[in-house]
């Protein structure tokens, strides 16, 4: 478990017991800041009848915890994560490649008339745009000022990487009910949110390891400009003309919930060695620097 100690700060019950208090007063902000933003999503889809603006509260949320912590640039995630950009990539063009591969292999897939230069500008503008947006919302929110107060509050590495993905699909639930075509019955609504689940977790595993929400955002945003420009998002149909998104979808099929799995395996077990290795390094440091040895 990660908690925080003061530096110098003397041992004993009245530190701990206010330490308890401390993160108790932290997850009760962070569970009250998530009630808050779902509430404000849902009503923003309820009054709007329009999902433009579903993702405006985030933004509030995010800026609301940060002032509350308060919270730094470095404690949100706010930071280049150097090193961990190649895996990112990798990840969403992995999922959404394989789908790819399976949909054409089976005969699903039904390739537009898109030339490849306008299929990249598309790809590319998406997830530019949507990347930045997301440092700011989704990203911004849930794996980033949403996980700093989780952490502050002493909560465990697994701990805080369910809890945000889990309160990012219960946020998401209301949009996928109304937003049409996006899921189609009982059972493609509890698919896509089963993706979306995994998704979470696999951008929380890209933040964990480099401790940057850009790192998770850029994650994001290649998956949206790869996923909705190819295969499509709510009734429109993407580049690729499949028809059968449940089955072959990277977000809305059962080819997306496999491999999607697969890939969050990959970066967790990544993080885990990549743990592994540093405490490794630390405690041969500390052997070497200490003189009794």
């Amino acid at each position: 478990m990660q908690t925080f100690h003061a530096e110098g700060a003397p041992e004993g019950p009245a530190p701990r017991a206010a330490r308890r208090s401390t993160g108790r007063g932290a997850v009760r902000g962070a569970a009250a800041a998530t009630v808050a933003m779902w509430g404000a999503s849902w009503l923003i889809l309820w009054v709007s009848r329009d999902a433009t603006w579903y993702v405006a509260p985030l933004f509030a949320g995010l800026a609301a915890l940060a002032v509350a912590g308060p919270l730094s640039r470095r404690e949100i995630g706010l930071t280049w994560g150097r090193g961990h950009y190649a895996a990112a990539t990798l990840a969403p063009l992995l999922v959404v490649g394989g789908v790819v591969w399976l949909a054409t292999l089976t005969g699903v897939a039904r390739v537009a008339d898109t030339g490849l230069g306008t299929l990249g500008l598309q790809v590319a503008t998406m997830a530019v745009l949507t990347g930045l947006g997301s440092v700011v919302t989704e990203d911004g929110f849930f794996r980033g000022a949403l996980w700093a107060t989780l952490e502050r509050g002493g909560r465990s590495t697994d701990t805080i990487l369910a809890w945000t993905s889990g309160a990012y699909v219960v946020w998401y639930l209301p949009f996928l009910w109304f937003e049409p075509g996006l899921s189609a019955g009982p059972q493609a609504m509890a698919v896509h949110a089963l993706n979306l689940l995994l998704l979470g977790l696999c951008w929380g595993a890209l933040r964990l390891a480099s401790g940057s929400v850009l790192v998770a955002a850029w994650a994001h945003g290649l998956w949206n400009g790869l996923a909705y420009t190819l295969f499509g998002f709510g009734a429109a149909r993407g580049a690729l003309g499949v028809t059968d998104p449940l089955r072959f979808d990277p977000e809305r099929g059962w080819a997306g919930v496999a491999l999607n799995a697969a890939v969050f395996l990959w970066l967790w077990r990544r993080w885990r060695r990549q743990r592994e290795t540093a405490l490794a390094e630390r405690a041969r440091v500390a052997d070497e620097a200490d003189p009794a040895v």
